[in-house]
């Protein structure tokens, strides 16, 4: 249908500006640490090679593209990407150069393992992109992804509850009319699982005051989530 012509266009010019996003940052293999949100994301990545190698061998491509859509829109692009760029830029020097430098190779990590898996039935930009990213040889002469050991991570199972927190910020924010790249005043809570992503929470959000836990009996708190337990303390006049 002509709908579903559009969606594949919209995916693959976002796919187009991933890739020119992610290409401003260096290639790295080494001399690097892993964030926990790195982590996360290459574990859920990883999860995804298993799901198109088992699609693609079944022969039904469908299977694949709808899971690399998902992936590569609503979570990579909409929630890592989001989270990752202050520590991929680090301008203000907030983060270590090895976890700048972890940024980098998940970034291109992803990027490279997206291509490979996408190229079976959209041969054409993913070519085009590999090319002129990642080798002079042609995408569709590389050996298929293969899951990885390493990055296997249980964090994985925290990426929903990270997206939900995500999704109450923007939300709260919408609501109040504050702009997305503006700095909270307010106090928030978050539940304490979310805790091994503070650094990279604090700077994508800009939030000045991220507290783990409850929030106490005695301040007005308001829940702005209906999923996982987040609160807003907003300053008092």
């Amino acid at each position: 249908s002509f709908e579903r012509i559009r969606g594949t266009s919209k995916f693959l010019t976002k796919l187009w500006n991933i890739a020119r996003f992610i290409s401003s940052f260096p290639q790295v293999n080494s001399d690097y640490e892993l964030a926990p949100l790195d982590r996360m994301i290459l574990a859920k990545l990883n999860e995804l090679i298993g799901e198109c190698r088992k699609g693609y061998e079944n022969m039904n491509a469908f299977q694949a593209a709808t899971a690399i859509r998902t992936f590569t829109w609503n979570i990579f692009a909409d929630h890592y990407l989001e989270a990752v760029k202050s520590r991929a830029y680090n301008r203000n020097g907030i983060f270590s150069l090895k976890l700048q430098r972890g940024a980098w190779y998940t970034l291109h990590g992803c990027l490279e393992t997206i291509l490979k898996l996408l190229a079976p039935i959209c041969p054409f930009i993913t070519e085009a992109i590999w090319l002129e990213l990642y080798s002079k040889e042609s995408i569709h002469i590389q050996r298929f992804p293969e899951e990885k050991e390493e990055w296997r991570d249980n964090l994985v199972n925290l990426l929903p509850r990270f997206m939900e927190f995500d999704n109450a910020i923007w939300q709260y924010k919408k609501r109040k009319n504050i702009a997305l790249n503006q700095e909270l005043d307010a106090a928030i809570y978050a539940p304490t699982d979310l805790k091994p992503f503070e650094e990279d929470l604090k700077a994508m959000h800009r939030i000045k005051n991220l507290i783990f836990g409850e929030p106490p009996s005695n301040e007005k708190a308001e829940k702005i989530s209906e999923e996982i337990d987040v609160y807003v303390v907003e300053k008092q006049a």
